[in-house]
């Protein structure tokens, strides 16, 4: 059965002003998935949904500066883009 198992996640983004520091987008989230269950991340626009996703799959836009993201036991941040997609863990966009 897997596990993803998210832990105090703060996620940083670069701010569009080189100067500026990043913008801290995600402040402690937490949150689990088992497998067989279905979770809806709903919220408002610039609430961090596409924040969450992109920082769970690896985009190297999206600095994890704290907390942890695991599958199954396993750290998902220590894993390439790569291996998180083999993993299950990737984006779909839809046209």
């Amino acid at each position: 059965m897997s596990t993803l198992e998210i832990r105090d996640l703060h996620v940083n983004v670069a701010n569009s002003d080189e100067n500026a520091e990043p913008i801290n987008i995600l402040k402690g989230v937490n949150l689990t998935v088992r497998s067989g269950e279905t979770h809806a991340i709903m919220g408002p626009n610039g609430s961090g949904k596409s924040t969450l996703s992109y920082a769970i799959a690896g985009h190297p836009k999206y600095e994890v500066t704290s907390g942890t993201i695991t599958l199954d036991g396993e750290n998902v941040l220590e894993m390439s883009v790569d291996e998180r997609a083999r993993a299950g863990l990737f984006l779909a966009m839809q046209s």
